[in-house]
């Protein structure tokens, strides 16, 4: 058996929902998010269309804090504004997929990345949505990610909706203008997918070690618990070979899961390695 990192699991899982329709548009610099989208572009999804800080039709690039986004446009085809993006991929229904998380996230599909506690006055403000609002609606797959699976996260109803899917069916979807298609959640747990408007999330697979029952008990909302569940596949040794050595060198997909108080210590190691390879590549 490869041994392997959550972490890893849940990007070859989220690598999975990316594939050649549509368009695959990376967002905030998420670094799970992103190793996904190039090890799909880099394996099952050849021909996936990546927008990434403005670059249209970019190629795989090496994650890092420092050097991502000039990486991105110069192997892209070209460059747009932020209004042309929106009004062509996604006003256009031409987005397919851009993963999201947030500080919390319910049974119908909404997230909160707004406020904890009242919004006039709350107990955390936080960092706001950006774009997710119009990416979770809009695009052909909502797909969330999570790296802590528990009830202050997936939670029975969010404080502050800032986006939801709205319509989640594919008829539904279809009669409202959108494309169709499914909420995908990957956590650190389980895979949790909802396809119908009027049923609740239902427990896809879970992760190698993990039972059901845990899945439920760390979770907020209703779930659906099919009769015989999988167990999640598990990375192959290609996938961690093209994660450790062409994608994520520095380990910067792990910043998703250092605690607050760990992320400024581990962010400086980052920072400090690619440094260092800089230099040397100088000297």
């Amino acid at each position: 058996m490869t041994d392997y990192e959550i972490h890893e699991l849940m990007t070859c899982r989220v690598a999975a929902e990316v594939d050649n329709e549509g368009v695959t548009v990376m967002g905030s610099f998420t670094p799970l998010a992103y190793a996904s989208y190039m090890l799909a572009k880099l394996t099952h999804a050849q021909d996936a269309y990546l927008v990434g800080f403005d670059a249209v039709g970019m190629a795989p690039v090496q994650l890092s804090f420092t050097g991502a986004e000039a990486s991105a446009y110069k192997g892209a085809v070209c460059r747009w504004g932020m209004l042309t993006e929106i009004n062509s991929i996604h006003l256009a229904n031409h987005g397919g997929v851009e993963a999201v998380s947030s500080a919390q996230f319910d049974g119908s599909g909404a997230i909160n990345l707004s406020a904890i506690g009242p919004f006039d006055a709350p107990k955390v403000r936080l960092p706001g949505g950006a774009g997710a609002a119009e990416v979770i609606k809009m695009y052909r797959k909502m797909v969330a990610y999570f790296g802590n699976h528990n009830p202050r996260t997936l939670v029975d109803k969010v404080q502050f909706v800032t986006g939801t899917r709205w319509k989640v069916g594919d008829r539904s979807r279809e009669e409202a203008g959108l494309q169709p298609g499914p909420i995908v959640v990957v956590t650190n747990l389980a895979v949790l997918v909802k396809d119908d408007d009027d049923r609740p999330f239902r427990i896809e697979s879970v992760h190698p070690g993990v039972d059901v029952q845990t899945v439920v008990d760390n979770t907020g909302f209703e779930l659906e618990v099919p009769a015989d569940v999988p167990t999640t596949a598990e990375p192959t040794q290609e996938q961690l070979d093209l994660l450790r050595n062409r994608i994520d060198p520095f380990g910067t997909v792990k910043f998703d899961f250092v605690s607050g108080r760990e992320r400024l210590s581990y962010l400086k190691g980052i920072l400090d390695a690619e440094w260092n390879r800089a230099a040397a590549r100088l000297s």
